[in-house]
Order: C-alpha cells, then structure tokens, then sequence
C-alpha cells in the first residue's frame, strides 16, 4: 500500500504530526463563510465509508509517568461515556506506553495511547494520542471539540488531523478525477498548492480561506488534502479528504 501523506510524513513516523486547529461543524456553527471538512467531502458525490480524527500531543515533563499520561486519555473516555474499554500497558529500556481502546455507544471506536520514548537516564519524549474512527455517518468527526476540550483542560495542545474516506463504483477515468477534484476546490474556494499524478493515482494538496486556520509549509499555507485511488480487487475508486493534509494507507 502507498501512504500518502503531502508533506510531514517523516515527522508522522517521529509522532509530531501538523500543528492544526479546525472545528468539525457545520456552515451555520463555523460562522457565516466558513465550510467544515464534511461540506468540503460532500461536493465530491461520493459516498462517505469511514470518518477519522486523530489527535497528538507532546506532554511535559510534569508528567513524570506513564500512569500519569494515561489519566489523560481515561479522561477522555470518561467525556464521551466510554465505560468499556481495553487497557494494556508495556514497557522496555527505551519505551513504555498504554493502549486503551473502546467504542461510543454511537458505534465511533476510540483509541488512545500514552507514551514515554527514551532512555531512563536522558531526555524522555511523552507523547499522547487519541483517535476516534466511524464506518459510515461523520460521527466521529462529531466528537472532535468534546475531546480537544480535554486537552485544553489538562493544558495540553492538541494537534489535530480530520480524514473523511469515501468511494465511488468502478474505476474512474482520470478526467473524471480532475473534475471532482476541480469542483471539491471551486467549491471550497481553495487554491491548489501542490499536486501528484500516476496510474490510476492523484493527489492535492490546497489552501482554503474558508477552512479554519492553517499550516505553513514551504512558505505556503496548507489546509486541504485531496487524494484518489482506484482498488482493482474490490472495482472501487477512493477518496480522502482531509484537512490539513491527507495521511491514509491504501
């Protein structure tokens, strides 16, 4: 599979992702003139699969263990009255983490992790991550001010990146791609920064002043990721849109 990812990839594989705010609402809730990243998906046409919202942050060093860390996470599960869940903790010279994972009773699965990477005896990174994924609706996309607000309260910045995947029957000609990515920016009103093309492949990346804030990349702002992909086994074309960027294997 080939993970698409505009740019920070690297800093992906690190655990520091794209430092981003953006509220998941609707028009009437973003204020007048601002779009979500659901409107921007919906003027594709194709139809939603899965919706996603991963969140990073970098602790501390307040938080001087892993339990610690993970009272975040159970805070988080906590707010969104996850009472079942998975709780898993391991550790070695140069790692210890937490794994918890439940589901909403709205059917969103929700993951967390609590991490310390480092040597005991020199400097400790401490990360925190939270992903809420749905099949099908946006529920997920639903549940992103409840948890950032967590964050806040624990006075941690949360870095977030929003992904909506959808599909479409068959295999689309190339054309056709263009022209659903062309009408996703037209209407979004955003500006192609950058772009990538091959066989049955093609990606964008755009910036939209009706989306939220942004990331400054190259001297350029980045707020909208546009990918395509067509799956031979399953006679499916792909879609993700994601704001900022696009980080999704297929």
């Amino acid at each position: 599979m080939r993970k698409f990812s505009f740019v920070l990839a690297a800093i992906l594989v690190v655990g520091t992702i794209i430092g981003f705010a953006y509220y998941i609402t609707g028009k009437s809730s973003n204020g007048e003139g601002q779009i979500s990243i659901k409107d921007a998906f919906n003027y594709s046409g194709a139809k939603m699969v899965v919706n996603d919202v991963y969140f990073f942050a970098r602790a501390s060093d307040k938080y001087k263990t892993v339990s610690e860390l993970s009272k975040v996470c159970e805070d988080v599960f906590k707010t969104l009255e996850v009472s079942v869940y998975s709780k898993n903790t391991n550790s070695s010279d140069n790692l210890a983490k937490t794994d918890m994972r439940g589901t909403t009773r709205e059917g969103v699965k929700i993951s967390g992790m609590a991490s310390i990477v480092g040597n005991k005896s020199g400097n400790r990174d401490k990360y925190i991550t939270i992903d809420a994924i749905e099949a099908g609706e946006g529920k997920a996309l639903l549940l992103r001010k409840k948890i950032e607000d967590v964050f806040k309260k624990h006075k941690l910045k949360a870095e977030i990146n929003s992904c909506i995947t959808g599909t479409y029957e068959g295999n689309l000609k190339d054309n056709q791609l263009e022209n659903i990515c062309k009408k996703i920016l037209n209407e979004s009103s955003a500006k192609k920064i950058d772009s990538f093309k091959q066989q049955n492949e093609i990606s964008v990346s755009a910036f939209s002043p009706l989306i939220g804030d942004k990331l400054r990349v190259g001297g350029k702002n980045v707020n909208l990721g546009i990918a395509f992909r067509y799956n031979k086994l399953e006679n499916r074309t792909y879609l993700w849109v994601a704001t900022p960027v696009v980080n999704a294997e297929y």
